[in-house]
């Protein structure tokens, strides 16, 4: 045996090599570890990675060094403050102004220029105030946010999908104030929700021309004037992101820091108005309300997601005068928007909330079965019944993707899972189902998963954080850059059969079938395109 203070020598070697073998392999494991992750979110810790390896160096240095411990500590110092120096000027120069994208990578511009001004939309309108008799014939009602079952999927296709030889035609195009809000339609009127300065909009336009027949302002009402302390705020932009609902010529809608209004459709007149913050104790969500109203019809009901702490999570009012029916209270919602299903013969409120799914009884609130799903990160999808007693829910930020099963035994409910998947993560949009298979934006990209047990099939096309309609068997995806596309899903792959340059910046909103109107959006501009027949 090796006396004690060569002993103490081979510890100080093995220590000063292995701990530098570590700071080597830091940097490749944190990458390869990102990549397997599959989050982009997640990617752009990348940018400040080579900061911290830099980092972890000047530390093994100061540890291990064969320098004097002072010149190693005055070193050390000197590299600290060129850090804090780093930083305190980043601060002091750069402003922060949101994602560049979905991908949650910042967008940062110099204190000193002013908010970033994009190309200017052009308004393109009709020639002529006499409504062409195509358009009149080929309109349709869509009072509801995804379609008539709030899940983005239709049976069968109402407009032809040979693009090519008859393209879509532009109806009109003209610049929107910032939100993330959807079109909803009932006859010639199409309504969605609009940020103009400090004044929130519910804004009406004629469906066949695009001329804003009213609008009703909450004014000193913006988001980021109430969250401004928060940039995780920032990083989903300013304005209302719900769409509104329409029903019995009544307009019912809930902006981005949840001020309802109940508005007569034909005028924009007023009826009620309740504030979920004020009159309900409910906190803002971390990005906004976005949440769609929920109608009840043998209730004569409404009902309202609440904020993203324990409390109030779906608050019911009554549909004529907003007054109050019922509160469920949990965890608190999410961005989901509730949807009424009769499992296994039971009518039933499903939520996706901030920590679990549920299933509420629609008359008083009372809650029938409760599925755990913990990650605190947003979750937007839409809860899809598979069959009469399976729910798909899928979420991006490490929440996995569940398919669900529930069992009814003498009104005792439970809900427990069949498979748990992290390889269709949306995280924006709801995954569409056909034949046994889920299609959805997988991080930006078109994925299949097999119902059957949970597994990818394909992952391929990059559309970014977009959203998916499907009809029938045909899939119209808007893509995050603004171009629709067309095509048809398989398990073999995504065949894209059209393209259609729509919009042209970032659009996160969801796209609305009118009959064969297509109305799409993004917080810049809005644009009407008449779909060639089937």
């Amino acid at each position: 045996m090796p006396p004690p203070g060569l002993q103490a020598r081979y510890m100080k070697t093995f220590l000063r090599y292995s701990t530098l073998l570590l700071c080597i392999l830091f940097g490749p494991a944190v990458f390869f570890w990102i990549r397997s992750r599959e989050m982009t979110f997640l990617y752009w810790y990348l940018a400040f990675m080579p900061l911290a390896w830099i980092f972890l160096f000047v530390l093994w240095h100061l540890a291990f060094g064969r320098a004097p411990f002072r010149s190693r500590l005055k070193r050390f110092a000197i590299f600290v403050g060129i850090y804090i120096s780093l930083w305190i000027g980043a601060k002091a120069l750069l402003r922060y102004d949101g994602s560049a994208s979905g991908s949650s990578f910042p967008k940062f511009s110099w204190r000193w220029t002013g908010p970033e001004q994009a190309p200017k939309i052009e308004a393109i309108a009709p020639e002529t105030q006499n409504i062409d008799p195509e358009l009149l014939e080929a309109a349709g009602d869509a009072p509801n946010f995804l379609g008539p079952n709030r899940n983005g999927m239709w049976d069968s296709v109402p407009f032809g999908t040979d693009w090519k030889t008859n393209p879509p035609q532009l109806i009109w195009r003209k610049p929107m104030g910032l939100a993330w809000s959807s079109f909803v339609v009932s006859g010639n009127k199409a309504i969605t929700q609009e940020q103009k300065g400090d004044e929130e909009r519910v804004t009406c336009l004629d469906l066949f021309t695009g001329k804003e027949l009213w609008h009703h302002s909450d004014p000193e009402t913006r988001l980021l004037l109430v969250r401004a302390e928060n940039e995780g705020a920032a990083m989903g932009g300013d304005g209302p992101r719900s769409t509104p609902r329409i029903d019995d010529q009544k307009v019912f809608s809930v902006g981005a820091t949840g001020k309802i209004n109940c508005l007569d459709l034909e005028t924009g007149k007023q009826i009620w108005k309740k504030d979920l913050v004020e009159d309900f104790n409910c906190s803002i969500q971390r990005w906004g309300f976005a949440n769609s109203p929920l109608l009840l019809p043998e209730q004569d009901a409404v009902v309202f997601p609440g904020g993203d702490i324990d409390g109030p999570t779906l608050i019911s009012l009554s549909r004529d005068n907003g007054d109050l029916k019922w509160i469920f209270e949990a965890e608190g919602a999410s961005y989901s928007s509730p949807r009424l299903l009769t499992i296994l013969g039971t009518p039933q409120i499903v939520s996706v909330n901030r920590e679990s799914l549920t299933g509420v009884n629609p008359e008083n609130g009372e809650l029938l079965w409760r599925f755990d799903w913990p990650v605190r990160y947003p979750k937007v999808c839409q809860p899809l019944l598979i069959g009469d007693d399976r729910i798909l829910i899928t979420a991006s930020y490490g929440a996995g993707s569940f398919l669900v099963q529930l069992e009814n035994n003498d009104s005792t409910w439970k809900a427990s899972k069949v498979w748990k998947s992290i390889k269709l993560k949306t995280k924006f949009s709801t995954c569409a189902v056909l034949d046994g298979y889920a299609y959805g934006l997988d991080e930006g990209r078109l994925a299949c998963l097999d119902l059957k047990d949970g597994s990818r099939v394909w992952k391929d096309q990059k559309y970014g954080f977009g959203q998916n309609l499907l009809f029938s068997d045909w899939l119209l995806i808007q893509t995050e850059p603004g171009p629709i596309v067309l095509g048809k899903p398989t398990p073999e792959g995504f065949t894209e059969t059209a393209r259609l340059d729509a919009l042209s910046t970032m659009t996160w909103n969801v796209p609305t079938m009118a009959g064969r109107l297509l109305l799409t959006r993004n917080e810049r501009e809005a644009a009407c395109f008449l779909l060639p027949p089937p």
